[in-house]
């Protein structure tokens, strides 16, 4: 309709969702656990009357500016960047063509508007329901290497600002991943040390093995909660945020954008975070009366 009105011929018909990993679907669920933004991203693509396709810039041959001039050639200008892999902070295009919107934390460079999950927000309402059940020595645990720093920052600061509140005797050193296979041995060695009553962790489910493995029922002897839930069907109790949502978030803001003719790096970038939802999965006790 705003076509017709103005005259002027459909520009934005096609969205880009722009991944880095080293293989082509590297970025996909089967391949690691992280939150797959894609599915919600593209439904809401097809509802709002666009069609978004995937473009790997880690192609053999590909460089940022090839892959500029295949957008551009295909009257593409909104653009979703997916999560990176590790080690990987920074990403290179021709901004000054792009209406670009970051999904989750690993993107630090160039400065562009993010989605992402409210890590403050969900630490703290993870650490009030511990405080309802009745736990007061709290341990957090970052549990990956994608986990840290942009992400697993946030919640260690978060973590460190709700310990604070808490009495000193109570207070215990977070666990920090270490690369390598000596994490393991690391985390039973702090755990063996600090005697947390319960455990606040990045992710849950190699926590939960590895107290299963040494010998822990939980939550009977060791209550555990995650701060990256997106797995409710392996039943760790934590902070849940629909990865749909995230990613239709993301594109109602490039749309958005395009709609306003915002393209280039912007000159305010900001943050949509989303708080998500407690979920309670049974690996903490009942709350007291």
């Amino acid at each position: 309709m705003r076509s017709r009105r103005s005259g002027h011929p459909i520009k934005h018909v096609c969205l880009a969702y722009v991944t880095n990993y080293p293989t082509r679907y590297g970025w996909r669920p089967e391949h690691h656990d992280r939150p797959d933004f894609f599915p919600g991203a593209q439904q809401r693509a097809e509802e709002l009357g666009y069609k978004l396709e995937h473009f790997w810039l880690a192609e053999p041959g590909m460089t940022p500016t090839r892959m500029s001039d295949i957008l551009s050639r295909r009257a593409i200008t909104g653009v979703l960047l997916g999560r990176l892999p590790p080690g990987q902070a920074s990403l290179e295009l021709c901004w000054e063509r792009f209406a670009a919107v970051a999904l989750g934390y690993t993107l630090r460079a160039p400065a562009l508007h993010h989605v992402a999950e409210d890590a403050f927000g969900g630490i703290t309402q993870i650490v009030e329901q511990c405080l309802a059940r009745g736990y007061q020595r709290l341990g957090f645990v970052v549990a990956d290497i994608d986990d840290s720093p942009s992400w697993g920052n946030r919640l260690f600061g978060a973590f460190l600002r709700q310990q604070y509140l808490l009495p000193r005797e109570h207070h215990i050193p977070p666990c920090d991943f270490e690369p390598g296979p000596g994490f393991r041995e690391k985390f039973l060695a702090w755990l063996k040390q600090w005697k947390p009553e319960a455990i606040v962790s990045t992710r849950g489910q190699p926590i939960y093995d590895w107290l299963r493995a040494a010998g822990y029922t939980v939550p009977r002897d060791i209550g555990l909660a995650t701060m990256l839930n997106n797995h409710p069907e392996h039943g760790i109790s934590g902070i849940y945020n629909d990865p749909r949502g995230l990613g239709a978030l993301a594109t109602d803001m490039v749309v958005g954008m395009l709609h306003r003719g915002e393209t280039g790096l912007p000159a305010d970038p900001h943050f949509v975070l989303s708080p998500g939802v407690w979920f309670d999965a049974g690996t903490l006790r009942s709350p007291e009366k």
